[in-house]
């Protein structure tokens, strides 16, 4: 590596302001208000490239490259607002009312099981309005009603359908995921539940038959899976290996995967796509040759976007495809080229085609893993040199797993908080396993029609798999599996990246500059850790959390975090409550029950819990002074209100109420969010 490495890598000076365009637009969340300012800089750009071209002055050149660096920023700041689909003219948002609609559409994903419903997205072709059909788009998640014996939408299917359009909810609690914002990224911002009696099929041409046809055959191969045999916990992970459906993995194997470090095996992303493409290399060496390369070229390629179909057109393995697209491309044309050049170009193309995937966490972590290998990998590998050649491949693995897992630290620490200590050793064994595993399933898919070899297939790749989850699991459960609750902000893993940056081009430039500039960043780090601290041992806060399932209420004083709950368990809240402890620092955490009625004392003020309404009265009330009353909303179910709790504003109310009128004037989180409040 060295200092001038960035001149063998132009596209990172397009790269740049491209994705800084981008990140302003989500930041302002802006929706193309700025258009004409935004022509006129295209227009002035094109104007002095035109005027200038043909010119070698240095200043005119300078000029040249800030206007282009401009024109990079301004096209990644409109193609992301020109992303959201709300700026179509025909789009369902700009039709809908608050009463139910007809609408006529096509399922174009594989329907999922869950507990009470059929969950599905369903692209939408046209509303009725006015008993007359007008032209709509756009995509929502759709909710059928699960009955017994009644047949469920299939793939591809073109459905009529009435129900109620219901945006989704903005996260109620601090720290919460914003699923919301989630799906808006993926332009889709409402959800609709289908009765059983209210949808039906009808025949039609099918729009998009491509994507449909690839999820129909991608339904097929899973029916092969489910067919041949395998358990479900085996199923589930075959076909997450191979198809990239990881929609019945359960919870505890995705965690175990998940806490060692190897959850990227669990979905078709550039480790799988890079497999593929190693395995194709190394079958068509035959074709390496002068009149045939291209042909090579053509068939890797080929089969590659062929198994990003059967994968559904998942974002990691579209983008690993453009990327070893890219990288063979490039190789056959030219003998000497960057790698790291064609990979930025491989982001650069895919942000173009979704300039949203700039946030996905797994378009970070994939890109900043391979640029790692790619940098950090002839560093870690020459450390050690080892007299045996097997020795020496074996180190070569640790140091690409080495490389990947350092690259991604500080976005791992930002986003999961936590780092897998056993990385190294479960990677080592999960890996080779994940790819036996992946290359038998693939070998199933071709001979499934033939049983003796099927059959001997299937009983292998389930022994593989049952090793490889025990393996997971067995990491998990060791004590010292990975360190978890680490806060990392967004400027201190920002502040990471270039004191890793610094600290590699130190080693390898041996700078003394560089040396005292990384270690006054260090120091920098450090300090805003310790200030952190410090602000921790002085904060107060109170929260009642909003769950329609559980009274949750914790409160943060210093390192300690006490949480108080009734006898109920919501899983949806626990990651909640972890971001939440987390992020404010709880270090001793001390967990009590409630019993149906508690007086809680948090520094001068007083909290009266009440599970049951019945248990409170206008005298109990008088004799206690409480500052707050919290009832859950579970304790109004088919009950009145009682009349002494009418009018009182002290009253805080959590979860999803009954709709009454005589409520209005309470604390409501389910309209207000979690109740907050520092002051105790």
């Amino acid at each position: 590596m060295r200092m001038s490495f960035l001149h063998q890598i132009p596209f990172f000076r397009v790269l740049t302001p491209f994705m800084l365009g981008i990140s302003l637009n989500l930041a302002l969340q802006n929706t193309g208000s700025n258009t004409y300012l935004l022509v006129l800089i295209y227009l002035l750009c094109l104007l002095i490239y035109v005027v200038s071209k043909g010119k070698t002055n240095t200043k005119i050149n300078t000029l040249m490259g800030v206007f282009v660096q401009l024109f990079l920023f301004a096209s990644g700041y409109t193609l992301c607002a020109y992303n959201n689909d709300k700026q179509k003219p025909n789009h369902y948002t700009h039709y809908i009312n608050d009463s139910s609609s007809l609408f006529y559409g096509y399922v174009q994903q594989i329907p999922v099981e869950k507990n009470k419903s059929i969950k599905t997205e369903i692209e939408l072709k046209q509303i009725k309005i006015n008993n007359k059909w007008q032209p709509a788009s756009g995509t929502v998640i759709a909710y059928f009603e699960k009955k017994p014996n009644v047949q469920m939408p299939e793939t591809g299917e073109n459905l009529v359908f009435t129900g109620h359009l219901q945006e989704v909810q903005v996260p109620l609690n601090p720290h919460e995921f914003d699923y919301k914002n989630y799906l808006r990224y993926r332009n889709i911002f409402h959800t609709i539940y289908i009765k059983d009696s209210s949808w039906s099929s009808i025949a039609s041409n099918q729009e998009a038959w491509f994507f449909s046809f690839a999820q129909k055959i991608r339904k097929k191969l899973l029916d092969v899976y489910r067919g041949s045999g395998l358990s479900n916990k085996e199923f589930a992970l075959l076909a997450a290996l191979v198809l990239g459906y990881d929609d019945e993995i359960d919870a505890p194997t995705m965690n175990a995967y998940s806490h060692t470090g190897t959850l990227h095996v669990l979905s078709v992303s550039g480790l799988h796509v890079g497999l593929i493409y190693l395995l194709l290399g190394y079958l068509l060496t035959f074709l390496n040759q002068r009149k045939t390369v291209w042909l090579r070229v053509f068939l890797i390629i080929s089969v590659l976007w062929f198994f990003v179909l059967l994968s559904g057109f998942s974002a990691p393995a579209v983008r690993a495809a453009f990327m070893f697209s890219f990288i063979l491309i490039g190789k056959t044309l030219f003998q000497q080229t960057e790698t790291a050049n064609i990979v930025l170009a491989t982001a650069f193309f895919s942000l173009c085609i979704n300039p949203y995937w700039l946030i996905d966490v797994g378009f970070q972590l994939s890109y900043a893993a391979v640029l790692g290998i790619i940098y950090l990998y002839p560093f870690f590998n020459n450390m050690i040199l080892f007299p045996y050649v097997w020795a020496n491949k074996l180190w070569a693995l640790c140091a690409v797993s080495i490389a990947a897992q350092v690259a991604t630290l500080p976005l791992t620490l930002y986003y999961f908080h936590q780092f897998p200590l056993l990385f190294l050793v479960t990677n080592l064994v999960v890996i080779p396993l994940s790819t036996i595993i992946m290359y038998g399933g693939i070998l199933l898919l071709l001979f499934f029609k033939i049983k003796v070899i099927s059959g001997f297939l299937v009983s292998a790749t389930a022994l593989l798999i049952k090793i490889m989850n025990a393996s997971a699991l067995y990491f998990d459960s060791l004590p010292f599996c990975m360190v978890d609750g680490i806060n990392v902000s967004l400027f201190t893993m920002v502040g990471l990246y270039v004191l890793l940056v610094g600290i590699f081009l130190c080693i390898e430039q041996r700078s003394f500059v560089l040396l005292m500039t990384c270690t006054l960043g260090s120091i920098l780090l450090v300090s805003i850790s310790i200030f952190d601290d410090i602000k921790t041992k002085f904060q107060h806060q109170c929260i009642v959390y909003h769950s329609n399932e559980q009274a949750v209420l914790s409160v943060f004083s210093g390192t300690n975090m006490v949480l108080l709950t009734d006898t109920c368990n919501d899983k949806r809240l626990q990651s909640t409550l972890r971001e939440n402890k987390i992020k404010n620092n709880g270090v001793k955490e001390h967990l009590k029950t409630m019993p149906a009625m508690s007086l809680i004392g948090i520094g001068s003020k007083k909290i009266l819990f009440a599970k049951n309404t019945s248990l409170l009265n206008e005298t109990l009330i008088q004799a206690l002074c409480p500052d707050y009353i919290w009832i859950p909303a579970y304790a109004l179910k088919n009950k009145k209100t009682p009349a002494f709790l009418i009018g009182k504003n002290n009253i805080i109310l959590s979860g999803k109420i009954p709709d009454r009128k005589s409520i209005n004037t309470f604390y409501l989180t389910q309209k207000k969010g979690a109740f907050v409040t520092e002051d105790f």
